[in-house]
């Protein structure tokens, strides 16, 4: 994932995640394969990154 951050403004790290979900920093040493698994079963969290990383607005 944290290629995929190369290419996305700064600010997406500034999204807020639900209390129980891991940091951004955890998030960056996964995989995206894992993070769209994890979204598919709600997993709290992986669904807000899931859509921040995919929505072109925050493209550089």
């Amino acid at each position: 994932m944290s290629e995929i951050l190369k290419y996305k403004k700064g600010n997406i790290k500034q999204g807020s995640l639900p209390e129980e979900s891991p940091s951004w920093d955890e998030f960056c040493e996964m995989l995206w394969e894992e993070i769209e698994a994890e979204a598919e079963v709600n997993q709290p969290g992986f669904k807000v990154v899931h859509k921040l990383l995919s929505d072109n607005r925050f493209d550089k």
